[in-house]
Order: C-alpha cells, then structure tokens, then sequence
C-alpha cells in the first residue's frame, strides 16, 4: 500500500482536532477550550482507495515555543542535531507538559508526516503572536513542506477580509522558506471545494514517489464528493 501523510502541527488550542474532524466527517479525539487537550499523536484514514491511502495525524500542540526554541538552538551546549536530542529527552508528562506535548507533535511531524499543515489562528496579529516565529522555525529542522491553514476566520467575513487576512499571514511568514502556502480553512466555515483547493495546493510538494498514489486518491476524493452531492 502507498499512503500519504498529513501531519495537523500547531500552538496548543488551536483548532486542530475540530479541524482534523471537519476533514475526517466524524468525531474523533476531545475537543476543549483549554491548553493541551490533545495528548498523544492519533492516526487516522481520511481516504482508502484501492492500494492507496491518505492519513491523516493529529498531534498535541505546541506549548512554551519560545523556550523550546532557545533549547533547539543549544545556548548552552553545542549540539550538531538539536531534534534528535530533544527527542531523547524523557519530558515528564505532568511536570513538564508544554515540552512533553510538543515531543510529541514533533515525533510525529519528523517520522511520519509527507507534509504538514500548520493551524494558525486567524483571529490573532501573526506579528504580535509570539509563537509563530519560533514554531516555524522548529518546523522548519524537520524537513518537511509546511502549508498554513488559517483557522478561526470568524463568521460573515467578506471576500476581502479574508483575502486581506491571507495577505497578512503571507508576509508575516515569508521569511521562512519551509511555508509553501497560506490558506483560508475554518474549522466551521469551510465547505468541500475549500477542500479540493487544499489538496491541489498540497499536490506540488508531495513526494515524488508518490505523486502517482497521490493523484489517484484526489481524483477518488472528488468522485466520493460527486456520489454524496448525487
């Protein structure tokens, strides 16, 4: 079987897992106003078609990313491959959660994901939020394509205004080359041609080997789309 792998990577609270149930059409994992609700990276089918098949990872957020940062950049030891010893690193669960969960997100952006989607929310100035910088730049040790998901739009916005909110995150990001794309994708608010656009955004950065797989579970996703239309 071929997959491919899409990894939800954000600040905690978030959205994610409202935004990972949207796609999936069911309820999975717990949703919370509250920080860290998600515990562990799930592993979920968002499509199967023959021999192929589109994952979907849902993972804790990001907690105190600034201090994450300093420590990946070793300011106070040398280190030749900072990821990797931060996840050796045993983070106590309880004691440490921010560092715990975000152990965990980035486990599972570094080993299993082809690409990843970084949730942002919308509603916040990306140059007054303080995580964003450094969360991008961690993601950007890992190696794989990032493409943000703008989140929590708010409702009866204009063409404009969210045209005006895509344009605000592009240039708050564009310092950081692993972003290869800014989308609109409410939680709530989207609809399945949103969902089209994001799997045509994300076709360009698959891996090689596996465009081909890739190709047939987008055309088997618009067919699945047609079937429940008819």
């Amino acid at each position: 079987m071929t997959t491919v792998s899409l990894c939800l990577v954000s600040h905690t609270n978030a959205g994610k897992t409202t935004l990972a149930r949207t796609l999936l059409r069911r309820d999975i994992g717990e949703v919370g106003d509250r920080a860290h609700v998600t515990e562990l990276a799930e592993r979920h089918e968002l499509l199967a078609a023959g021999d192929d098949a589109l994952l979907l990872w849902d993972t804790p957020g990001f907690g105190d990313s600034v201090r994450l940062l300093k420590r990946l950049r070793g300011a106070d030891r040398p280190l030749a491959n900072p990821v990797a010893w931060f996840l050796s690193v045993v983070w106590d669960r309880y004691a440490d959660r921010p560092f715990w969960c975000s152990q965990q997100a980035m486990k599972s952006a570094r080993d299993e994901a082809d690409l990843v989607l970084y949730v942002a929310n919308a509603a916040e100035d990306p140059g007054a939020a303080a995580y964003v910088d450094p969360e991008l730049e961690i993601l950007a040790w890992l190696g794989k394509p990032v493409l943000v998901l703008l989140n929590q739009l708010g409702e009866g916005q204009s063409p404009e205004a969210v045209a005006a909110d895509v344009r605000r995150w592009e240039a708050a990001v564009a310092r950081h080359p692993v972003v290869r794309g800014v989308l609109p994708f409410d939680a709530f608010a989207r609809c399945w041609v949103q969902e089209h656009v994001l799997l045509g955004a994300l076709a360009a950065h698959v891996p090689e080997e596996r465009a081909a797989a890739y190709a047939r579970l987008v055309e088997a996703w618009r067919d699945r789309d047609l079937e429940v239309l008819d």
